[in-house]
Formats: C-alpha cells, structure tokens, sequence
C-alpha cells in the first residue's frame, strides 16, 4: 500500500497512512469488544455456568479495555 501524502481525488480527504492505521486500531478495537462480550454471553447460556464461561469474560473485559484505551488516545474519528 502506498502513502500518500496529499489529498485524495481532490475531494477533501486526507489519505495519510498514518490516520488510516489510527481508524483501524480503534474500529478493530472495538469489534472486537463486541464480539467477544457476545460469545461470552452466548457461551454463559449454552453452559449455564459463569465458571465456565469465565475465561470469555475476561476476555471481553480486556479487549473493552483496549478500547477504552483507544478512545482515550482519540484513536476514533473527529467528527462530533
């Protein structure tokens, strides 16, 4: 993949590889908390125990962290 360090297609988009790395860190973050949290709850109902589905919460904990981080760093798009 190329850099490119102007705009792109004279529509007022910057192409900078560095805002795109920051887009995909936060967005893959993200969907990742999410899915995790849902297989972690549907492990929950298909075991019927937490015990056995405690390593999927963790899970989820962690990577809503890193999410939580994300946002932090405003990783995540400008506009509000």
């Amino acid at each position: 993949m190329a850099t490119v360090t102007g705009l792109w297609h004279d529509g007022g988009y910057e192409a900078e590889l560095p805002l795109r790395v920051r887009r995909f860190v936060w967005l893959s973050t993200g969907m990742s908390s999410a899915a995790s949290l849902g297989l972690a709850f549907m492990g929950y109902s298909g075991m019927g125990t937490f015990e056995d589905a405690a390593s999927s919460f963790l899970a989820s904990i962690v990577s809503g962290a890193m999410f939580g981080i994300a946002c932090l760093l405003k990783l995540g798009p400008n506009e509000a």
